[in-house]
């Protein structure tokens, strides 16, 4: 059901959170699926102060909010940092954007979430212990990363990332770095599996005629806010079939996250 619109901006709905076309953003099927398990996930932790580290366009703050938590999404793309900044306004939330780490955030954070982040970073162990430097000790982080090293194809090229994750690459670095997992699991089965692997030829196409001009930093800075492409499509998902068949999909994945089968990692850790 569609909630009344904050401004003309903006609405939301229960199966998609925040749409603002008129914005840039329309929600894919990868985050709608993410989406749907980090709300799960985050029933079972108490609201507090959190930080969304590489918030992209900044619509799951406004979830992250509604769940109860004291919101702030962190942001080095100046594009995406300038679309969070409007969808914050647009909903009227009270998520705050910024676009630098601040002087007082050691130890500051009950949550912390980095969703599809940690691969975009070459040293995925210093990332780790910022990150939980800015936690409380007994605080919570919450990260996805993609899936199976196996699975490395042309998007993860396009999109700058330095590396998928086996399981145990993901839960070994983060005990390494005293951090206690509590929860993991594999979603996105089967609907991101089909879009990732229908997704490889359009990726090498671009890639062939991008050639090496785009660098991982700038493909880093577009991949959570290049959204054109979604904005068409999302026509076609915002109807009665298409919300009955993510719905479809969403069970599937719910059904199938204890398995190893889909195409990115959920995991829950604590600080020690």
């Amino acid at each position: 059901m569609r909630a009344k619109a904050e401004s003309a901006n903006a609405y939301k709905t229960s199966l998609f959170g925040v749409v603002a076309p008129s914005l840039g953003w329309a929600p894919p099927l990868r985050y709608l699926l993410r989406r749907a398990q980090i709300l799960d996930v985050l029933k079972a932790v108490p609201c507090g102060a959190l930080l969304e580290v590489g918030c992209g366009s900044g619509a799951l703050l406004d979830d992250l909010a509604t769940l109860g938590h004291r919101v702030t999404g962190l942001e080095s793309s100046s594009a995406a940092l300038r679309m969070a900044s409007a969808i914050a306004t647009a909903t009227g939330n009270g998520q705050v954007v910024v676009g630098a780490p601040q002087a007082d955030w050691v130890g500051a954070h009950d949550v912390l979430c980095a969703f599809d982040v940690l691969e975009h970073i070459e040293d995925d162990g210093a990332a780790i212990d910022l990150w939980r430097s800015w936690l409380k000790p007994g605080g919570s982080l919450l990260i996805s990363v993609p899936a199976h090293r196996s699975r490395w194809g042309a998007g993860d090229v396009w999109a700058g990332h330095w590396r998928r994750y086996d399981q145990a690459d993901l839960l070994g670095l983060l005990g390494a770095h005293d951090l206690r997992i509590k929860h993991v699991e594999c979603y996105g089965f089967p609907l991101a599996n089909l879009t990732e692997w229908l997704g490889q030829r359009s990726y090498r196409r671009m890639l062939s005629r991008q050639g090496a001009a785009l660098s991982k930093a700038d493909a880093s800075a577009s991949s959570g806010i290049d959204r054109g492409a979604y904005l068409s499509l999302f026509r076609y998902i915002d109807t009665g079939v298409g919300r009955m068949l993510l719905r479809l999909c969403l069970l599937m994945q719910r059904l199938t996250i204890r398995t190893n089968l889909g195409s990115g990692y959920l995991v829950l850790a604590e600080r020690q």
